[in-house]
This record gives structure tokens, C-alpha cells and sequence, in this order.
């Protein structure tokens, strides 16, 4: 009797707060409160299998907490080999190594590691076997380039970056180019080589690709390219144009123009980039003051009243930046709120300091702010400038680290710190510049001009 009206009021409880029931707009609003639904729900197949029909976009968050839930002995051990470390795979089934090995766990094998995992894999999985020979092999490179495109764009998109460098720093066969040029992959393989300085022998298999087919953003990349490389000519500069035809956004133009106006120094380009109505560190550089317009909100909350100033142009520059002062603002993968907190940090947090906390909770303001300052504390250890602070915030320190590895903004080159902005591939980083110098201006009531925004990067500074 006790179980029946324990379970009548379960009913009545899911139904009076079921997501139908609440006031939310979105999809990702929606499979947001279906994942705490699930989080929050005893194990039971036919209530998870309910709540997943209902989700729009399965993310790992999700997929992780359907496994708990599911009630299904297979589908928590698929989740178990996808976390498993690369050493515990080692004595694992075939099945769960190809769940759970990825080429850049196996890059931490010793040889014969590698060997015995080919050995359990290569009958049913022969295509993960066979990379697995090729990055286990003497000189990897000569393996590839004789691959399928799969295999090539496999092995370079996802291997470790050290890889790359001491394996697979050749330049590519023309045969080989040939093959892979036309895949959907080609852009984001162009973008990986270009954006790591040390690849230089590599990248020299792209100076004179005919770029004719290509969109704006692979003609921008070759034009890159070539200055990263010190070829400033007319080949660079025809890339360059052939990348502004082909642009379709204003932002699009303004950076062409740009680099137009470096390479070549002429007053009409600069006016050109004077002329734009667009607000960006382009138009920016060639304007020299900041534009400032209505979207440049400031926050009006009591708790932030005592911030020092410095703190007040990260919050409210992060904020505009990350989800334009949305406080309801949810990401695909479940970054939540003004500063797009992500769930697994803010759990580390929670964890690590004995804290209580519900996930809505970081849907308010100053729930959300809390726990980015927590976030930021503790980069501001490791990091001094705005730049690599929103980095390392979005991106994660273990990965600017690595991309600093590359030599990025120590380049020796005419053209850092742009070159080195351009490499970093992250289109929101030039956002939050713009922002960060409107809102210096703003609270700090000083006009930063690009160059003194760019000072002192690695070292400790008047930013912190």
C-alpha cells in the first residue's frame, strides 16, 4: 500500500512539474530540464526511455547520466570503456577498446601495448587496426600518404599535437593532395596545419594550392599561410583578394581588408576599413577610437556595486561576449548562463570546496557570477592577460597551454599579435577584444588602443 501511494504521488508531482508545465522557450532550454529530470530520477528503463523521446540534442552530459539511469548493464559499460584510461584498455575486450581508445590515449602506449591491442582488434575492426600499425611503425608518415582519405584525415585530425611534429612534419605528395583536396574535411585539416607555427614542412604543401573552388575561409588560410611563412608577394596578396570576393559578411571583408592594408600599406584599403559600420578590432585599428553602442549593457545587480573596477570589465566583457547578457542562455553542450558556466567545472568546483548546489541555481545571476569568479580566481594563477584569461576560460588552460607550445604570439614575425590572433582560430577571442577595450573605457573611463591591449601578455601587467 505504501509503495502504491508513494508512487501515485511521484505521478502527481512529475505531472505538476513536468517540463510541459514550466515557462521555457527553447529546445536546448527544454533538454536542459529533461537532464535534471534525469539526474534528479531513481533508476527505471521506462522513465529514462520517456525523457530521452523527448530530447532534441544528446550531449555527453546527457548520454552520461542515460547510462546511470538506463538500468542496462551494456549501456553502463559502453560509458565505463568510454572513460576508461588508455592502460586499463590495454586488457580490455575489442569491443570496449574501440569504444574507448581514441589515437591520442594510444600515442601514451608503449609499442607492445600498441601491439597486443592490435592483435584483439584487427579480425573486426581491421580500419582502427590498421591505424594503429601506422602510428605504431617507424616512420608513420610514409605509411599515410599511401592511405585512404579517411585514414589520412583520421590519423592528422585527431592524433596529438607532439605527433604531428616529430611524425608527420613532411611535406605532402602532390598524389596525396590529389586525394584528400575535395573531402568536406579539407578545410578543417587546412585550419589544424596552419594554425600550429611549428608545422612549417607541412604547411609548405599548401603555398600555391589553386584555390578557385574553395570557400572564403579556405583562401583566407592559404593567404595566411604564406605570411606565416614569411612569402609576402603577390601569390599571398591574390589569395588574399580571391578570400575578399568570396566574403559574404561584413566582419568577413573588414579582416581581409585588414590584412590587405598590412601587406600593402595603401590609404584606400585603410579607408575602405574606416568606412564600415561594423564594430570589430578591424574596423577598430583603423578608426582608433572605440565605437560604442547601445548593446554595450551594464549590469545593474546589487552584489557587483563593490567589484573593483578591473573585475567589472572581465565580468561584463565575458558576459557580452559568451551570451550577450542572456541569463537564460544554454549551450548545445549545456554551458549555462551569463558566463556560460560548464557543468563539469562548476562540479570540480562543488566537490572540491564541499559546496551545495542545484544546476538551475546557475541559471541567476549571481549564483552564475559566483562560480565564474571562482573559475577565473583560479586561471589568474596560472595567467595575467584578458586575452588568455577568456581563453583558457572557454577553451581550458591545458589547451592554450598547448596551443603556446606552438610558439603562438612569438612568432618573430612583421605581423604578431594579429598573425598569432589569426592562428588562435577563435573567432570570439577577437569579440571579447572589442568588448574588453569598450568596456575598459566604459568603467576604467581610458581609451586602450589595440597595442597597449596586446602588452605584457605573458607576464604580469596593469590588467591584473
Amino acid at each position: 500500500m505504501r509503495l502504491k501511494i508513494f508512487s501515485l504521488f511521484f505521478l502527481i508531482v512529475s505531472h505538476l512539474f513536468s517540463v510541459e508545465n514550466l515557462n521555457i522557450q527553447t529546445p536546448l532550454e527544454k533538454d536542459f530540464h529533461y537532464f535534471l529530470d534525469l539526474k534528479n530520477s531513481e533508476k527505471s528503463y521506462e522513465h529514462t526511455i520517456k525523457i530521452l523521446e523527448n530530447i532534441s540534442n544528446v550531449n555527453q552530459a546527457i548520454f552520461d547520466e542515460y547510462a546511470k539511469k538506463i538500468d542496462y548493464d551494456e549501456t553502463l559499460a559502453v560509458l565505463q570503456c568510454m572513460n576508461a584510461n588508455e592502460k586499463s584498455l590495454v586488457e580490455a575486450n575489442s569491443d570496449c577498446i574501440v569504444v574507448g581508445l581514441n589515437l591520442k590515449k594510444a600515442l601514451e602506449l608503449t609499442p607492445l601495448e600498441i601491439n597486443s591491442i592490435i592483435l584483439k582488434i584487427e579480425d573486426r575492426y581491421p580500419i582502427f587496426a590498421k591505424e594503429l600499425k601506422i602510428i605504431n611503425s617507424p616512420i608513420p608518415f610514409t605509411k599515410i600518404v599511401s592511405s585512404s582519405s579517411d585514414i589520412i584525415y583520421d590519423l592528422y585530425l585527431n592524433s596529438s599535437n607532439n605527433f604531428l611534429y616529430e611524425k608527420l612534419n613532411y611535406k605532402l605528395p602532390l598524389k596525396t593532395i590529389e586525394k584528400i583536396k575535395y573531402d568536406e574535411k579539407f578545410e578543417r585539416f587546412l585550419s589544424l596545419i596552419i594554425s600550429n607555427p611549428k608545422l612549417n614542412f607541412l604547411q609548405s604543401s599548401f603555398f600555391d594550392l589553386d584555390d578557385t573552388n574553395y570557400n572564403y575561409n579556405v583562401s583566407f588560410l592559404l593567404a595566411i599561410n604564406r605570411v606565416l611563412n614569411k612569402k609576402i608577394d603577390e601569390q599571398t596578396v591574390i589569395y588574399f583578394k580571391n578570400a575578399l570576393s568570396k566574403a559574404i559578411s561584413q566582419y568577413e571583408k573588414d579582416k581581409i581588408n585588414f590584412w590587405l592594408y598590412l601587406l600593402k600599406n595603401e590609404e584606400s584599403t585603410l579607408a575602405v576599413l574606416k568606412e564600415s559600420s561594423d564594430l570589430n578590432i578591424y574596423t577598430l585599428y583603423a578608426k582608433k577610437n572605440i565605437k560604442i553602442n547601445d548593446s554595450f549593457k551594464i549590469l545593474e545587480y546589487e552584489f557587483l556595486k563593490d567589484c573593483f573596477t578591473d573585475r567589472k570589465i572581465l565580468i561584463h566583457s565575458f558576459a557580452k561576449t559568451l551570451s550577450n547578457f542572456d541569463v537564460k542562455s544554454i549551450s548545445k553542450e549545456f554551458d549555462l548562463g551569463l558566463m556560460q558556466l560548464n557543468l563539469n567545472k562548476v562540479n570540480e568546483i562543488v566537490l572540491l570546496n564541499n559546496l551545495e548546489l542545484k544546476e538551475e541555481e546557475l541559471l541567476t545571476p549571481k549564483t552564475n557570477i559566483l562560480y565564474y569568479s571562482y573559475i577565473l580566481n583560479e586561471l589568474e594563477t596560472e595567467f595575467y592577460h584578458p586575452l588568455t584569461l577568456f581563453y583558457a576560460y572557454v577553451n581550458g588552460a591545458k589547451n592554450l597551454n598547448e596551443r603556446l607550445y606552438f610558439n603562438l604570439f612569438e612568432t618573430q614575425n612583421i605581423y604578431e599579435p594579429y598573425l598569432s590572433l589569426e592562428l588562435l582560430g577563435d573567432e570570439k577571442v577577437k569579440e571579447f577584444i572589442y568588448n574588453y577595450i569598450a568596456y575598459t573605457k566604459i568603467f576604467a573611463k581610458k581609451d586602450l588602443s589595440l597595442e597597449e591591449f596586446f602588452k605584457n601578455l605573458f607576464q604580469p601587467s596593469d590588467f591584473h
